[in-house]
């Protein structure tokens, strides 16, 4: 099930700035992880924040990096 969440452009840059900020710890994370059960997990959180990532950028227009907000 989807759901339309009406955000502005402002919003749209916040959260992804944040999910950037999520994702880059969660790399070291897995990088850095033992566990393969563990890595797994965190690989298929991180290819969905990626695919958030993608739809976010399709809407804001937003190259892959973001600019730290103000």
């Amino acid at each position: 099930m989807t759901y339309d969440v009406p955000l502005s452009m402002k919003e749209i840059e916040v959260i992804r700035f944040i999910i950037d900020r999520y994702r880059k710890a969660m790399l070291f994370e897995i990088a850095n992880t033992d566990s393969r059960e563990l890595k797994e997990h965190l690989k298929a959180r991180e290819e969905m924040l990626e695919s958030i990532v993608q739809r976010l950028d399709s809407f804001s227009g937003e190259p892959d990096e973001t600019e730290p907000i103000d």
